[in-house]
């Protein structure tokens, strides 16, 4: 990858922007041609006029250096540092030189090279200051891609408020064939949440890493102790980089508490494509296979294999954020047997926007479009397959308040029209959060 900055400021002092070679033979058509499109920053025709002209002629110091600078700026790296070590090998003091041979060796990640370059010009007392800093800022850089192991903390405290605690059905009654069933009133509760997220990086190669997680979450409500919910993940991936994409392959282990009793163990395997189409859109797919075990004997039919597909577009955009569309599908089957209200296909259509109000105040928003229809009959109270068409909407704003400490506020609202009226409801939650990482 091309690292222009770095480059133009390092050298910004040192280099100069055109060349006058008042002893070389000009008249050479070739040789005045290679150094007008070298100025005129024409890199690929002064290479090849410059390969032409070597044919018949010697190259100085200087149109070395030109010739080196043209290989180097069309990607050529390794002819552009052969030629940089020639003219060290007459002028082993030359520090112009040196930045760019060190420039040349961060291009083909021969870090190690790059930095014993860049020490050795630092040894240079009569060094421009801002070249000094400039190289300071680029071995700062050497070391983190040098380091190994990388690892994020964030915890999470929230509190809120949930109009719709059991997702009731908003009739007061259902009918069974004549008979009337009463259904519940909604009730509503207030809601804390502890989060801890820990994440791990290791970089095998500088296109290879290892990603490690754990994820402890905790969900209580005030009075609704039944909805009361803990989790822990416990996650290990590979990732693999090229240029425009990232391929990668994850494996989680949910362990679920529902009101303080084991509830349900997940096992989920997630393969991920990420391609970046151009500078301002970015492709995302991914496949999440889940294997359900539910540990209490009455919700033991509810075991079942989940496969979901999703694809993405990420459209970045000046004016209106980061824009997210994304189509979602899959089917959710019970392991053995039959059960109704188990067996389902799903689909799902949601857009998200991250929106800049600041340089620290994100501004987030959603809205989704959810459709399932599950297999089996209801034979009891509806004699029909069940189905659900839901509308979320999601309203946030993040404010940071310095680089780990944030602050977060969030609205989701959620209705869900089915045609088994018992499962007709609607609910909003409302929450604040605290975030801290390091």
């Amino acid at each position: 990858m091309r690292t222009k900055m770095k480059k133009s400021i390092i050298l910004s002092t040192l280099l100069f922007s055109n060349i006058a070679f008042a002893n070389q033979n000009y008249s050479n058509e070739h040789f005045s041609k290679a150094i007008e499109s070298y100025n005129n920053r024409i890199f690929q025709d002064s290479y090849i006029l410059l390969q032409k002209y070597v044919k018949e002629n010697k190259l100085n110091k200087d149109t070395t250096f030109v010739l080196a600078r043209s290989a180097y700026e069309i990607g050529r790296f390794d002819e552009a540092l052969v030629l940089y070590q020639n003219i060290l090998k007459n002028d082993p003091n030359n520090n112009r030189v040196k930045l760019e041979l060190a420039q040349t060796y961060f291009q083909i990640k021969d870090f190690d090279q790059a930095r014993v370059l860049y020490n050795e010009v630092l040894q240079d007392n009569k060094l421009p200051i801002n070249v000094r800093k400039n190289i300071e800022l680029t071995l700062n850089s050497l070391d983190k891609k040098s380091q190994r192991n990388f690892l994020k903390t964030t915890l999470s405290l929230g509190y809120g408020y949930d109009s719709n605690t059991d997702n009731n059905s908003n009739d007061d009654f259902v009918n069974w064939g004549n008979i009337p069933l009463s259904i519940p009133d909604k009730r509503s509760d207030h809601v804390a949440e502890y989060i801890l997220a820990l994440n791990h990086t290791f970089k095998i190669k500088d296109n290879l890493t290892m990603d490690n997680k754990f994820v402890g979450y905790m969900q209580k409500y005030n009075h609704d102790q039944d909805n009361d919910l803990s989790l822990a993940v416990f996650g290990t991936g590979l990732s693999y980089y090229t240029l425009k994409s990232k391929l990668s392959l994850a494996f989680d282990y949910n362990y679920v508490w529902l009101d303080d009793n084991t509830y349900l163990f997940n096992y989920i395997l997630t393969p991920t494509f990420e391609y970046q189409i151009d500078k301002n859109i970015i492709y995302k797919s991914r496949l999440k296979l889940i294997k359900k075990d539910f540990k209490q004997q009455e919700y033991g039919y509810r075991d079942s294999m989940y496969y979901e597909l999703s694809n993405s577009l990420v459209l970045l955009t000046e004016n209106f954020g980061m824009n997210t569309f994304s189509i979602l599908f899959g089917t959710d089957n019970k392991d053995k047997g039959e059960a109704w209200n188990v067996d389902y296909n799903f689909a799902s259509i949601r857009y998200e926007n991250l929106y800049p109000l600041t340089e620290s105040t994100i501004l987030t928003s959603g809205v989704e479009l959810y459709s399932d229809r599950y297999k089996k009959e209801e034979k009891v109270l509806y004699n029909n397959k069940k189905r659900d068409d839901k509308i979320i909407f999601d309203l946030g704003i993040l404010q940071s308040l310095n680089k780990n400490l944030s602050l977060g506020a969030t609205f989701r609202y959620i209705n869900n029209d089915s045609n088994q009226n018992i499962y007709e409801y609607d609910k909003y939650i409302v929450k604040s959060n605290i975030y801290y990482s390091f």
